[in-house]
């Protein structure tokens, strides 16, 4: 299959990097497209372009040239990026448009601002007339982290489901494999690791991984944080406690094996990943 170039929009992203690294191993030429990316986060060298995904003229001048377009964004506001990204792929030739989006993104669960913003970007891609790729990923690895702070691990509200925990580098081989595949596109591909635990669970082994200081993982309410977000107004906080008081309610779906086997299913569990760490 003939490769082109590909501009990745969110390079600078958690998610961006693997997708960039895998797909410069098949050979594809890159351009690498936000607002702070700089060529001192990457290894190898790329094509940098800094921008906005708001300002069209940002937009043509990174598009230009390209033959592909894979997003990446952490934005509060996916729909108008996506809308600007087609709008301008569409009017400078490009054929293929792929999306990271989110594994309980679904018509029942539109009822939350952040899935129906996910929701409607899938339409649109998928409505766009380029050939398209959609990735529901679960829940990484890479996101624990952010759930020790000062010494201190929890989990925010309760969350029972057992999730497929995945590495984000998993997620760049499915991108690129994709990318590579003929008879590949217009297709959603949900991105599941080997392996399930629930959210204390999985903190429960990073901890005793790699802070074995932490000799246990809490669970913090969330109603005592919507009241602090609400006191202090504080918008990052009001946020995180309505995003974990949505998976309270939403659960992610069970998928078929067959669907998950589509392209190169992730491999990567826990110990694996863990070991690079």
């Amino acid at each position: 299959m003939e490769k082109k170039k590909v501009l990745v929009i969110g390079a600078s992203g958690l998610l961006a990097g693997p997708v960039i690294r895998k797909l410069d191993e098949k050979g594809y030429d890159l351009r690498l497209f936000s607002r702070s990316v700089k060529p001192s986060m990457f290894v190898n060298d790329y094509e940098i372009t800094q921008g906005d995904v708001f300002n069209l003229a940002d937009l043509e001048k990174a598009v230009t040239g390209c033959d592909a377009v894979h997003i990446s964004l952490a934005s509060a506001d996916d729909v108008k990026a996506v809308s600007n990204i087609i709008e301008v792929s569409k009017r400078n030739g490009v054929r293929r448009i792929s999306l990271v989006s989110g594994c309980t993104v679904a018509e029942e669960n539109r009822w939350f601002k952040f899935t129906d913003d996910k929701f409607r970007t899938e339409q649109m891609i998928m409505q766009s007339g380029l050939s398209w790729f959609i990735f529901r990923p679960t829940w990484f690895f890479e996101s624990l982290p952010m759930f020790v702070r000062n010494g201190k691990a929890s989990v925010l509200g309760r969350l029972t489901d057992r999730y497929h925990w995945v590495a984000a580098d998993d997620l760049g081989k499915m991108v690129a494999d994709a990318y590579s595949t003929a008879g590949a596109e217009n297709r959603i591909y949900y991105v599941y690791g080997p392996e399930r635990y629930t959210m204390k669970e999985m903190l429960e082994k990073y901890c005793s991984a790699l802070h074995p200081e932490i000799k246990s993982v809490g669970e913090t309410p969330l109603l005592p944080l919507k009241i602090i977000a609400f006191l202090t107004r504080n918008r990052q906080l009001k946020f995180a406690a309505s995003l974990f008081g949505y998976f309270e309610k939403v659960h992610e779906p069970e998928i078929p094996e067959a669907d998950l086997a589509l392209l190169t299913r992730p491999a990567t569990d826990f110990d694996t990943w863990v070991k690079d760490k």
